[in-house]
């Protein structure tokens, strides 16, 4: 992530981990992270993201990032940008 402009000092896992992720984490405010471990959890988590108010994340093969910005991320990291509110 940092090579896409986003600095991540540290880590911080989440115990236990965000709903329906294998693993997750935090980089400060507005950097979030998690991993899946299987489409079944990961679709759980974008059916629930639409109700939590996050207005876009990057959406992998098996994970997502919330952050400030999405689409400099999308260029380093692929996946999709999912627009979830206003």
């Amino acid at each position: 992530m940092e090579n896409a402009g986003l600095r991540c000092p540290e880590l911080v896992l989440d115990t236990p981990p965000a709903k329906f992720a294998a693993s997750s984490g935090s980089c400060g405010e507005f950097l979030f992270l998690a991993a899946y471990s299987s489409d079944k959890y990961l679709q759980s988590q974008l059916d629930f993201v639409g109700t939590a108010g996050q207005k876009a994340m990057n959406v992998g093969k098996n994970w997502t990032v919330v952050s400030e910005d999405p689409e400099r991320l999308q260029k380093h990291l692929g996946g999709t940008v999912l627009h979830t509110g206003p």
